[in-house]
């Protein structure tokens, strides 16, 4: 007779009771996805790089039409707390002190993976999409390509396009933006 173990599924509160109480040290790189206390991985120089330029690309947008947060925490439900590594969120007064962004906030996520690349579209994006964020875009650092999720459901995106060098898209927030894949790429 085989048991079907079952696993212990944390709540955004819990989590950050934890936090508070100091399960995490300050330098470990931990989100709550879908119940699951997951360690994330180190940034490497790739990474780190590509969400710079993105930065510098989006710091362009006006301050009166978006904040922009780099690596911060937003919630998605009572079980999601991940922290993407560029959110456009609409603008508060309070910079979100409050309460963190959730996905009424948020205008555009920007995943960028190298070893995640697989956990990021398969697990990450989909909650992105249960949790109604119109536009996710994905990075994928291992073919060069960014991946552009459009139109959320419950079951997932609807529209999922991959531009290349050369190529350009806008967020759907700001079409007037234009972003260029080559520079990115640097």
């Amino acid at each position: 007779m085989s048991v079907k173990m079952q696993r212990r599924l944390f709540t955004v509160q819990e989590y950050h009771l934890m936090s508070e109480a100091g399960v995490f040290s300050d330098r470990e790189r931990v989100e709550l996805i879908e119940g699951e206390i997951i360690q994330m991985a180190a940034i490497g120089r790739r990474h780190a790089a590509r969400v710079d330029r993105l930065a510098r690309m989006f710091s362009h947008i006006p301050e009166s039409l978006v904040i922009f947060r780099v690596q911060n925490p937003i919630c998605l439900n009572d079980n999601s707390e991940p922290q993407p590594d560029i959110a456009l969120v609409k603008p508060r007064a309070d910079f979100y002190e409050e309460s963190l962004p959730n996905s009424e906030d948020i205008l555009l996520l920007v995943e960028v993976a190298d070893s995640t690349v697989n956990y990021d579209r398969d697990v990450k994006v989909p909650n992105y999409a249960r949790s109604g964020i119109q536009e996710v875009w994905l990075w994928d650092l291992e073919v060069n390509c960014l991946e552009v999720y459009r139109d959320a459901t419950a079951d997932g995106y609807t529209s999922m396009q991959k531009f290349e060098r050369g190529e350009q898209v806008s967020p759907l927030a700001f079409p007037e933006f234009v972003v260029s894949i080559d520079l990115i790429l640097g």
